[in-house]
């Protein structure tokens, strides 16, 4: 195994960006709270163990809120509670450096503690650990930066010229804008519901095959992927994935249950959740009558196919029932009607369509959805090679699949599992 999560390069800025805006407001929002309660506490300097401890406990509150429940992703009101939270720091700073404000009262004085000092930490607890949550490398110094940006306009620029009313409002303006760059980037990508989750791709041995085109797919819906395929190659093509987004390659054997274990712990290791397996690793290798299949061609065909099917869903179910995630897996439409000289391969897929159907029955319960593509020929180099007349051959292209195992992993299938879908392009009759 290797690879790592990667900067995510192109599909990073927007995070990053938003990051640095965020910890603008931060450092300018929170500088010019503690000055004005500095030259108009009249003596809440003194309580630093109060405030101290309200900090704190916002900053666990915010922690606590910026992570979402599994399954769910409500960006929206992230950022909303953050705008509103500065906002309403807006209106009791203009207020609080009034002469009619009674700052004396300590009631007052408990609410100014409230707003001024603890909601910057709550709000970049509820902010930053959502923008963290990306797991890409330019987000923290881009954070950082950020912080330290708006500190020194604050101290330097803007107390000596705007009251700290005015201040918390802008940084509610940089928050807005910070939201409004996530949802312009999730829009311009198509994400469907995928940003951020993690999906697992199996059988993403070569560039040219389906598995490849499904994770580019994924990454430009925002997800982050893993692709795993026997050889070391898988290496240098998450490297590649990696211009698009976040990748990590693993090499692992899936009819070896310590490589399969090691796969689904190293999801565990980097992520620390999955939200959709796609099992696309088996394919065809005995080609003749099932009169001349020995039993040892058709064990390895069906463990080729339907074996790791099980074997990595089996592995990956405790991670898939806590986000509530899907499964998709790869049959053939020869697992529906068997095919002459294919039997062992039709039977292996029989296996996978019928293994989707009760896991489907099986995970309802813990709100796991499982369905299987049936895909036709797939338009690839390889089976044009392997196809006579391959001009004449009807086709089903790698970005059709591509298309349809993103509906199915995503939550616009939401109502749909159990089922195996047949994707035959030019092959449908």
């Amino acid at each position: 195994m290797n690879g790592g999560a990667g900067d995510g390069r192109s599909g990073g800025r927007g995070p990053a960006l938003a990051a640095l805006l965020v910890g603008g407001a931060l450092g300018a929002g929170g500088t010019a709270s503690h000055a004005l309660l500095l030259y108009t506490g009249q003596g809440f300097l003194t309580a630093a163990g109060s405030m101290l401890g309200m900090s704190l406990i916002s900053l666990a509150a915010g922690l606590w809120a910026g992570q979402p429940a599994p399954g769910t992703e409500p960006r929206r009101a992230r950022w909303t509670w953050a705008v509103v939270a500065f906002g309403l720091a807006s209106v009791f700073a203009a207020w609080w450096s009034t002469r009619s404000g009674p700052t004396r009262s300590p009631l007052a004085g408990a609410v100014a503690v409230l707003l001024l000092i603890a909601h910057p930490a709550y709000t970049s607890g509820l902010v930053l650990s959502a923008l963290v949550r990306v797991r890409r490398a330019a987000i923290a110094p881009a954070a950082l930066l950020g912080t330290a940006i708006g500190v020194i306009v604050a101290a330097s620029v803007l107390i000596p010229r705007f009251d700290a009313g005015t201040i918390e409002l802008s940084a509610a303006g940089l928050i807005a804008a910070a939201a409004a760059l996530g949802a312009s980037r999730t829009e311009g990508q198509g994400a469907r519901g995928m940003e951020e989750r993690v999906v697992l791709i199996t059988g993403v041995g070569d560039r040219g095959q389906a598995g490849f085109a499904i994770a580019r797919r994924f990454l430009a819906a925002g997800a982050r992927v893993v692709i795993t395929a026997r050889t070391a190659a898988v290496d240098e093509l998450a490297r590649e994935l990696r211009d698009h987004g976040t990748a990590v390659g693993v090499a692992a054997d899936l009819t070896s249950e310590a490589d399969v274990a090691r796969l689904i712990e190293t999801v565990r290791e980097q992520f620390g959740r999955l939200d959709a397996l796609l099992n696309v690793a088996g394919g065809l290798g005995v080609i003749k009558p099932l009169a001349d299949t020995t039993p040892e061609e058709l064990q390895r065909e069906t463990t080729r196919n339907a074996g790791t099917v099980h074997a990595v869903c089996r592995a990956a179910l405790p991670l898939l029932r806590e986000s509530q995630g899907a499964i998709v897996n790869f049959a053939s439409p020869a697992g529906a009607r068997a095919v002459a000289s294919l039997g062992a391969y039709s039977a292996a897929k029989a296996a996978v369509i019928a293994l989707t159907r009760a896991l489907a029955l099986e995970e309802k319960p813990h709100g796991v959805r499982v369905n299987a593509i049936a895909p036709g020929m797939i338009d690839t180099a390889q089976n044009r090679r392997s196809v006579e007349n391959a001009a004449r051959a009807r086709w089903v292209t790698r970005e059709e699949i591509a298309e349809l195992a993103l509906f199915l992993a995503g939550p616009a299938s939401s109502g749909v599992s159990g089922e195996t879908i047949h994707a035959l392009g030019e092959g449908l009759r």
